[in-house]
């Protein structure tokens, strides 16, 4: 029998290491790829990807979410990671895999600053899913800001 796990066990659980934040000012950072769409832009998300992309059951993977504060001031915005174990020969939770919560976790930009933050993901041993599917979402007192959906693919 399947049992919905917390976020935050499953989160602590996924790696010993845990999560990280990093943050490099704006002459520290790379420039941006693409600029923020519109003078309206609050943030822009960078890059969501798994490191290393594929495990195989009984594995660990780091989620790492790249953004970059598209404004003059500074922010704190939450972050939603919310995963979904997938298979293509089952269409609720594969065996063995658990349900995951969505884990929320607050981020702080300095004006213009590109931050990046870290969450690691365990694959139960006798999971049968073919991926875990991520999407992390922004938002600022409720709304949702951007949006990015990662794949982690399981062996």
């Amino acid at each position: 029998m399947l049992r919905r796990l917390p976020a935050l066990v499953t989160a602590a659980a996924a790696l010993a290491a845990g999560t990280a934040v990093s943050a490099a000012g704006p002459a520290a950072a790379a420039a941006p790829s693409t600029p923020c769409a519109t003078a309206a832009s609050v943030v822009r998300i960078d890059g969501l990807a798994f490191d290393p992309p594929s495990v195989a059951p009984g594995g660990t993977s780091a989620a790492t979410l790249t953004a970059t504060n598209c404004t003059g001031r500074a922010l704190t915005l939450g972050t939603t990671w919310s995963g979904r174990f997938l298979s293509d020969t089952s269409s609720g939770i594969p065996a063995g895999c658990p349900a995951v919560d969505p884990l929320p976790r607050p981020v702080t930009f300095a004006p213009h600053e590109r931050v990046s933050v870290t969450t690691g993901y365990l694959v139960l041993a006798g999971c049968t899913a073919d991926r875990l599917r991520l999407t992390v979402t922004l938002s600022r007192d409720g709304v949702a800001l951007a949006g990015r959906t990662a794949d982690l693919l399981i062996d």
